[in-house]
């Protein structure tokens, strides 16, 4: 007689059987636990998303006079609107928005310092640190700036340049920080040189172009410092026609 195989198929499948019975408490747990886990996955996606739905719906309202909503109350001021949804809705992308916009909004209504912490706020925020980090430190300068805080602005002025030196903004923060030097009581004339002159070249090349450009341009003038023309292309030189 053949020797008795102890691992076929039908005995692994009996030793398998033995071991669920003997321990199907614990494989119940591991498969509620499991599925628990993918429902509160799934959960948090979909409140997530009818979050965001719900953040932009309020935002839209607080921007248009044309889409209204329970939740915003179209009698109060743009930047209340604003920030009232940024407030709503924390933890959203929308609420990130809605704080930068809202800080814009204070410096629109001329609420200068109101609106250098609000941009002080949106900075330290996870959207401070995005796309928009840029127009942020840009905006909490020029806040400072317009409220006579000349100290805070100067510095700020000098963030935006240092860490987004290659940005539209950087432009416009070395005007405005050669504009401060220029109003001391003894400026610096060849800081603000240096900062308009770099500003004049950027804007030359296409960054930013209009008002920033100009400005830096008006403001060299009086220092006699002639404006850098724009740099051209070297143009090759055609091919010498061969004798036969």
């Amino acid at each position: 007689m053949e020797p008795l195989d102890k691992n076929t198929e039908e005995d692994q499948l009996t030793l398998f059987m033995e071991w669920l019975l003997a321990n199907r408490t614990q494989v119940a747990l591991i498969i509620i636990i499991a599925l628990g886990f993918g429902m509160i996955v799934y959960v948090k996606k979909v409140n997530a998303v009818m979050a965001e739905e719900t953040a932009a719906e309020d935002l839209l309202a607080a921007t248009t006079g044309d889409f209204q909503v329970a939740s915003v109350n179209p009698d109060q001021s743009l930047s209340e609107r604003l920030n009232s949804v940024a407030q709503n809705h924390k933890g959203t992308k929308t609420s990130g928005i809605a704080g930068f916009l809202a800080a814009s909004a204070l410096y629109d209504e001329r609420k200068y310092e109101e609106a250098a912490k609000a941009f002080e706020a949106f900075h330290g925020t996870e959207a401070g640190r995005g796309p928009l980090a840029a127009a942020g430190q840009f905006g909490w300068a020029a806040a400072l700036d317009a409220s006579g805080d000349t100290e805070g602005a100067t510095e700020r002025y000098q963030k935006v340049v240092d860490e987004h030196g290659k940005t539209a903004e950087a432009t416009q923060a070395r005007v405005a920080l050669a504009k401060l030097i220029l109003a001391q009581a003894e400026p610096d004339k060849a800081a603000a040189k240096d900062l308009l002159l770099a500003a004049s070249q950027e804007s030359q090349s296409g960054r930013i172009p209009g008002f920033w450009g100009s400005e830096a341009e008006r403001l060299l003038a009086p220092l006699n410092v002639a404006t850098p023309e724009p740099s051209e292309a070297p143009q090759e030189e055609a091919p010498e026609s061969s004798e036969e």
